[in-house]
């Protein structure tokens, strides 16, 4: 049971399911190579400034993780006996409370009693070193730690049969908030489509930032609109937070306060550089910028309220995104004459919904697409595959995605 010491640290980004790709595609662009895909993220092999990069610009990582420990092991036991034996101060000190999270692949979760008794195991273990060395203990917080430890538990192939399981200790750098909840939104609406899905959306169609009109014809909370304009002006999807950093001092990412980056102060410091500069980047964007490529429309005065006040609080003049108040079954083009016109309209889950209402909508506004957006593409994103045949369209593209736990499909149409 050796720690691993690999010349590069190891990273684990986590996803939406079915976005991986979207997500090595962003890793790559940080120039980063060594990538491999796994159910649910990605991981990778980089130098501290690198991951840096990915979290403050990935628009698809819902988090991302740094692995401390890689150990082999026969029993639950082991656990115990391996993390007392490591240097657990190093990580965080006795004024910081943690927490454990622990996943068992397949051959695991059948193996062992559950998730919570082996995270309650490895705190044993992290709690007496911290007593070994210091007489004291860390506490634990379940709610807000300030440090997270993810153990993941993978069967290990070979013929040693007195050690079978591999356990990998990944350390969380983004906090008690994921990297999808960028800061513009707030918990007072029913919010169910996270920032990193409405993204990856946006990423999974052909618009064309610098050519198309992009129309959100039933625009709710103005997610998609607001995430469509931050990568048409390429403006970090973590701008709130880099705006806290440098206007405020704050500490937004977790591995701000961890030990081993705040005794790099070489680190310390060039992050804080790389940060400024994104800031002088974006901070100055909206002062004179003008645009006639997004709209936003829905039949609810209340949403268009709701988008205006996150427009607002992503520091967005609203007057960049024009917002009325129109039924999309009726709706008709404006701004340029091509483009795409998307939309995320309600599909029965989690609400009282009529199904022939719900019916009765995808199939009017399907022969509204037809009428009046002739040269666009039009795509639709439903988590309710029975309600898509409604519309009487023939979809040119379907993508399989996932809205937490919900199979959803986003729909592509053509309309000549």
């Amino acid at each position: 049971m050796n720690y691993t010491d690999r010349p590069k640290p190891t990273y684990f980004a986590s996803c939406p399911r079915a976005m991986e790709e979207l997500l090595v595609d962003e890793i790559k662009k940080q120039r980063i190579s060594d990538v491999k895909i796994h159910k649910g993220g990605v991981s990778f092999q980089a130098e501290e400034m690198k991951a840096f990069e990915v979290i403050l610009e990935s628009r698809i990582a819902s988090r991302v993780f740094k692995e401390i420990y890689n150990f082999e092991f026969g029993k639950e036991k082991d656990i115990y006996h391996w993390a007392k034996k490591q240097n657990w101060p190093s990580f965080f000190s006795l004024r910081q409370t943690f927490k454990i999270n622990t996943l068992l692949d397949y051959a695991a979760s059948s193996s062992f009693r559950n998730s919570i008794a082996i995270s309650q195991i490895l705190k044993d273990g992290i709690v007496d070193k911290f007593r070994e060395v210091t007489r004291k203990r860390p506490d634990v917080d379940l709610n807000e730690p300030e440090i997270t430890f993810l153990l993941r538990i993978e069967h290990k192939t070979g013929r040693n049969k007195l050690k079978q399981w591999n356990g990998r200790i990944l350390i969380d750098l983004c906090g008690n908030e994921p990297l999808s909840n960028r800061g513009y939104r707030r918990a007072e609406h029913s919010a169910p489509m996270r920032e990193n899905l409405a993204a990856g959306i946006i990423l999974s169609t052909d618009w064309d930032p610098k050519k198309d009109t992009f129309i959100d014809s039933m625009c709710g909370q103005g997610t998609l609109l607001i995430e469509a304009l931050l990568i048409k002006e390429r403006v970090p999807p973590t701008f709130l937070k880099i705006k806290d950093i440098v206007e405020h001092n704050a500490t937004p990412f977790a591995f701000m306060k961890h030990k081993w980056f705040q005794k790099n102060q070489g680190l310390v410091k060039k992050f804080r550089q790389r940060v400024q500069a994104k800031h002088e980047i974006w901070g100055k964007k909206w002062s004179t910028y003008k645009t006639n490529v997004f709209y936003g429309f829905d039949i609810s005065s209340g949403a268009l309220k709701a988008t205006e006040k996150n427009l607002r609080r992503a520091v967005i003049p609203p007057s960049i995104i024009p917002l009325a108040r129109k039924d999309a079954r009726s709706l008709r083009p404006v701004g340029r004459r091509s483009g795409i016109v998307i939309c995320n309209p309600p599909y029965g889950e989690r609400m009282e919904e009529d199904d022939d209402r719900l019916r009765d909508l995808y199939h009017d506004y399907g022969e509204n697409l037809k009428r009046n957006f002739k040269q666009f593409r039009a795509y639709i994103f439903t988590g309710n595959l029975e309600l898509r045949k409604s519309i009487s369209l023939q979809t040119s593209r379907r993508i399989t995605m996932y809205n937490g736990n919900i199979e959803c499909r986003l729909l592509k149409y053509e309309l000549f």
